[in-house]
């Protein structure tokens, strides 16, 4: 059993070093659960738990195991300093919240300059609000994405439906031209013959006059290959959120009465349930473009070194430092690990990342300053010494 937790803590420590949160956390649980007095467990549990009143617990349970680690005991001091000032700051006003609140782009980007002036998220260098390059590294400083952030259920629908017309298309030129090959043998068998009427009216195809069966096998799978690949092109496109594949969908469907009436002209007698069917496509295709318009609608964005505003924890915000770090913004991820470093203190890994971005930045000094606080929260963390005579101190 000894083994089994211990396996249970190596993998929750070497899961939290790497993000995996809810892996850590399930793995250290078990831990404690089996061993009330694993420190490990119970730091490591410290570090990634979100609720400051949890972490508090975690802290305690360190100090009561080992009342001689010293720098638990200044990170929970400094929690519960936090704790208290939370707890005792005065609410603002609703006057002053909605006073904040810019109502505009212009407005937000004033309120932003008016605050501090934006760095470039590459190499944090002071830019004006109008500057669309970067005048220290060149960078562009403006994005240009989708208004919505995710796929809704009409843009994948709209998506399925060209899938469902490409797989359609193709059965109905295979089946035209297979139906038109076995028609002369099908009309010496009146069972056989009503076989492939009945499946000939359930791929909606007519019955075909000589000439198609005439046709090589070549061109059939040509047109047939052609029509399908342009149906997943479309059907890729509005999954991409392409706006060209979106307005080509919406001329498509509005064009497709033409379809029907020439239907309606041609045929011999066309059934109610066809007509109501298609009746019923045209109106569910109109109607998902026009609900999924806002997802094929691009906004350009203002890049800048600051906050994002849907990450608060000290977990979401060391992984949002991690995803625009590899963008190269390192400047950005700065912003994010600071604040990490703000909310968790004696988390080695945040320290060690606002470090890297120091260190990328041009900024040694403060690199050295981070990693002289990891060596006394954790004096093993994995190739500190290497980083800190990178940041050109000794170890």
């Amino acid at each position: 059993m000894a083994d089994s937790y211990d396996s249970w803590l190596q993998e929750g420590i070497a899961a939290a070093r790497s993000g995996q949160i809810e892996r850590a956390r399930t793995l250290l649980t078990r831990v404690v659960r089996v061993d009330e007095r694993n420190v490990q467990a119970w730091y490591w549990l410290s570090r990634i738990v979100q609720d400051p009143r949890e972490r508090e617990v975690c802290l305690e349970n360190v100090l009561q195991l080992d009342p001689a680690h010293t720098a638990v005991q200044a990170e929970l001091a400094d929690l519960r300093r936090q704790m208290t000032a939370a707890a005792q700051a005065p609410l603002p006003s609703r006057e002053a919240i909605e006073a904040a609140i810019p109502h505009t782009a212009a407005e937000q980007l004033a309120s932003d300059a008016a605050v501090e002036p934006l760095f470039c998220p590459y190499c944090a260098a002071p830019t004006a609000a109008g500057d669309r390059l970067c005048p220290a590294c060149g960078r562009t400083l403006t994005i240009r994405e989708p208004k919505s952030k995710g796929h809704s259920v009409y843009s994948l629908t709209l998506a399925i439906i060209w899938l469902a017309v490409a797989n359609y298309a193709w059965l109905t030129v295979a089946g035209s031209y297979f139906l038109s090959c076995f028609s002369c043998g099908a009309n010496a068998s009146p069972g056989t013959a009503q076989t492939f009427e009945t499946l000939g009216r359930l791929l909606g195809i007519e019955p075909s006059a000589a000439p198609v069966r005439d046709l090589r096998w070549t061109p059939v799978v040509l047109a047939g290959g052609v029509v399908f690949l342009l149906s997943l092109v479309i059907a890729w496109g509005l999954y991409r959120r392409l706006r060209f594949f979106y307005w080509l969908t919406v001329a498509l469907v509005l064009l497709s009465p033409l379809a029907f009436v020439y239907w309606a002209a041609v045929a011999d007698a066309v059934p109610l349930w066809g007509l109501l069917a298609a009746g019923v496509l045209f109106m569910l295709a109109i109607s998902l473009a026009f609900m999924a318009y806002d997802e094929y609608a691009w906004v350009e964005r203002r890049l800048a070194a600051v906050l994002d505003a849907d990450v608060d924890s000290a977990s979401s915000l060391y992984a949002r430092g991690r995803e625009v770090a590899g963008q190269g913004m390192w400047a950005r991820a700065a912003v994010h690990w600071a604040k990490a470093v703000a909310l968790s203190p004696g988390h080695p890994d945040y320290r060690v990342a606002l470090a890297r971005a120091y260190i990328n930045l041009g900024r040694p000094e403060q690199a050295l300053d981070h990693l002289r606080k990891v060596q006394q929260i954790e004096p093993t963390y994995p190739h500190l010494d290497e980083l800190i005579a990178q940041a050109g101190g000794s170890s």
